[in-house]
């Protein structure tokens, strides 16, 4: 962490009235109300944190594309009724969570999770300038984890990641339900930095192979969807897509949705790094073993499931035959390593990454979550000076 800085934007830059500006400004640009709490700051990190995490983030996304991994994760991972042909070698996109921690006399990231799924990718753009502007920041400050990547080139990437060769009428942001989500505001940046606009996955047509959506009144062949929609959600609420999974039809995917299953929870315990702390599935143990540990179930979003305190009846309660789908990964004890006028904050950051064709997966924006509970989802960040915020950078 940067301490110094922190301590200088509370001095120097934070106000009430300033905070109301930001709150206006993102409201006002991509019109619609922010349903999540945005936390007062802007964290300030540290070039050392900043490399840590971006070097360990596509070393770990890396590994799950390894030959040997995918030769077991995909048989195993992917349930049946959504594996799906043509897995592309690796996801278009990835996004890594890390708590911080202490060790000896520094702050170092531990992994908390990894998806292969989008994030908040165009949001952030939004959100970063956002913070500059009502707070009147120098331009110094960058989100990015890549140190040379500059916002005209960012949003450059986001257009050329999500629109391929197509045009925006062609393509589709893909949702259940889209403008309910309390994701919906990166889906409208989104759109404003791209053009790609959302789509209700129950809204899709097929015909003759061809999938087809509804652009200014008229049906438009969809050649290119970002996909948002998450199974877990989609069995929730009975939902049946209008195509088959297995046999799906000609459509150029971001992500390819079976990525989902097999860049998941279901990687941690074959993931190799100083970061990871000790996952094991469920299935290979018989006793709840001692030590502290947080159960969670291999596919659910927004820290649905997870036990942060089980007990050995909690595991116990499992039935045998469900044992292969949870995990019990070892605690991560995160540090009070945010300052703030409440006291101090616990921090998980996310390191998003876009990984193009022929070349190699580049770490670009980050998301923060902050608060002083043990869950960092956004339900649980309800607290002045805790919430979503992005980290800012100086070489």
């Amino acid at each position: 962490m940067n301490a110094e800085r922190q301590e200088w934007f509370y001095r120097n830059h934070f106000s009430t009235a300033r905070y109301a500006r930001l709150r206006e400004l993102l409201q006002q640009r991509l019109g619609t109300p922010i349903e999540f709490r945005i936390m007062e700051a802007p964290i300030f990190m540290s070039a050392q944190l900043r490399s840590a995490i971006a070097r360990a983030a596509t070393e770990l996304v890396q590994q799950c594309t390894s030959p040997d991994y995918l030769s077991h994760a995909i048989p195993n991972a992917i349930p049946e009724q959504y594996r799906m042909p043509d897995i592309p070698s690796h996801p278009t996109c990835a996004v890594v969570d890390f708590a911080i921690v202490h060790d000896g006399d520094t702050y170092q990231p531990r992994l908390i999770e990894l998806q292969g799924f989008p994030s908040l990718f165009a949001y952030q753009v939004f959100l970063a300038q956002a913070y500059h502007e009502a707070y009147e920041l120098p331009e110094e400050f960058s989100p990015f984890f890549d140190p040379t990547l500059t916002m005209d080139e960012y949003q450059t990437l986001l257009q050329r990641l999500l629109l391929g060769t197509h045009h925006p009428d062609n393509t589709a942001l893909v949702d259940y339900r889209p403008f309910d989500q309390k994701t919906y505001p990166d889906f409208a940046a989104t759109e404003i930095l791209t053009g790609v606009a959302p789509t209700d996955i129950c809204s899709l047509e097929l015909a003759e192979g061809t999938l087809f959506h509804r652009r200014g009144g008229a049906l438009q062949p969809l050649r290119r969807i970002y996909m948002r929609a998450i199974c877990d959600e989609l069995e929730q609420y009975g939902v049946s897509v209008p195509f088959s999974w297995s046999s799906p039809p000609n459509v150029e995917w971001v992500v390819h949705p079976n990525w989902y299953f097999l860049l998941s929870k279901y990687s941690l315990p074959f993931l190799v790094h100083s970061v990871v702390p000790k996952a094991v599935f469920c299935s290979q143990i018989r006793d709840f073993p001692a030590g502290q540990w947080v159960l969670k179930p291999l596919y659910s979003f927004a820290g649905k499931g997870v036990n942060v305190e089980p007990r050995k009846e909690d595991f116990d309660s499992i039935p045998h035959s469900q044992r292969h789908q949870w995990i019990l990964m070892e605690k991560v004890a995160y540090a009070p390593a945010l300052t703030t006028p409440e006291g101090p904050n616990y921090l998980e950051v996310r390191c998003m990454i876009i990984w193009e064709q022929g070349a190699a997966p580049r770490p670009t924006m980050s998301l923060v979550r902050t608060g002083r509970s043990q869950m960092m989802g956004s339900r649980y960040l309800t607290l002045p000076w805790t919430g979503a915020s992005i980290c800012f950078f100086t070489d």
